[in-house]
């Protein structure tokens, strides 16, 4: 049974998902609280509570870093991940993926940790047609409307599922696009900040959105709960990307992007894109990927969350008022990020 004594282990915490799971599991009175960090971690996101627990230095691609840290562990929460849709770094994207998750659930067996939480993505369940209901019997196709980050979601979970089969005790949640407060220039994210600047285009598709808050309450019921073997698509709306834009840019009080992306002019955008990130050096904001998979309509079904996890979503209008507040007290002003003060 999970208690306040309960020695836990995250992967991820500095991160913008990890972050709020450390705030979470705080106010739920967890006490024993393990948070795995590299050198280079930055700790800007959790700095509001670094203080209240343990770090430990190590890296998921190093086993035995990981035999030292996860024996006597009870629960391991896997949040660490490399968000990125620019297949120049395929190879890191997927052994990071991969290959760390195999390594931590292969050490959570030898160490007989009780419960194995990984944060996965929407992404790895895929997409297999322009327009597509999806749940969570659904698996990932390779499809042209797939990702090099859902393939590699996709194949940490498939290292997931072979613990389980193993004996591993094993929850997923696989969340859809993440909005909160953050680092506005990482990640999902940066959409605040895009449309502050003025974007123009908005991408003709639909897609799940939910608040962090709501992934850290999720992972919260997922300890608490009994709940081998089971996946969870964790969402809490379906929107038009034209309408999410509009949504924000109302609430910063800037102008909403009014032209479409158009699908069918888009491979001679994302090799332009290419081209001038080639000759500045810098990384493209538009690719292949990210023009193909914000095309499609993807509708995700919550009610195995609500029904089972029992979570309650928040509306996401609030998410967005919140996470438009926190831009405009913060990024203006010269700062990068912000946090939530509420959970």
């Amino acid at each position: 049974m999970l208690s306040s004594k309960s020695k836990i282990f995250i992967t991820g915490a500095t991160g913008f998902v990890g972050s709020y799971i450390l705030r979470k599991l705080i106010a739920d009175g967890q006490e024993n609280i393990y948070c795995l960090k590299r050198k280079q971690s930055d700790f800007k996101l959790a700095a509001d509570v670094a203080a209240k627990v343990h770090w430990v230095d190590g890296d998921i691609l190093d086993i035995p870093s990981l035999e030292k840290h996860l024996c006597g562990m009870d629960i391991v929460i896997h949040a660490a991940a490399i968000v990125t849709f620019h297949t120049k770094n395929k190879k890191m994207l997927i052994e990071t993926a991969m290959t760390g998750t195999a390594n931590l659930v292969n050490v959570a067996m030898h160490c007989e940790v009780k419960k194995f939480i990984h944060i996965s993505s929407i992404a790895a369940i895929g997409r297999r047609k322009k327009k597509e209901d999806i749940d969570e019997k659904l698996m990932f196709s390779h499809s042209e409307f797939d990702t090099t980050y859902g393939l590699s979601k996709f194949l940490a979970e498939q290292e997931v599922w072979r613990a389980h089969a193993e004996g591993l005790f094993t929850t997923i949640l696989s969340p859809s696009m993440v909005l909160g407060a953050g680092h506005w220039e990482n990640s999902s994210v940066q959409i605040f900040k895009k449309v502050y600047q003025g974007i123009k285009y908005f991408p003709e598709g639909v897609n799940g959105w939910v608040d962090v808050r709501d992934v850290a309450e999720a992972v919260s019921l997922a300890i608490k709960g009994d709940f081998n073997g089971e996946r969870f698509i964790i969402s809490a709306e379906n929107i038009h990307y034209q309408n999410m834009f509009a949504m924000i840019a109302e609430q910063l009080k800037v102008k909403p992007p009014i032209l479409k992306f158009n699908y069918l002019w888009s491979g001679i955008i994302w090799r332009l894109e290419a081209i001038r990130s080639l000759l500045l050096g810098s990384k493209p904001i538009i690719t292949k990927e990210t023009i193909v998979s914000t095309a499609v309509e993807s509708y995700y079904d919550n009610k195995k969350s609500i029904r089972l996890l029992g979570i309650n979503y928040r509306d996401m209008q609030i998410t967005i008022k919140d996470s438009c507040d926190a831009f405009i007290n913060s990024w203006p002003k010269g700062e990068k990020g912000a946090i939530f003060g509420n959970l």
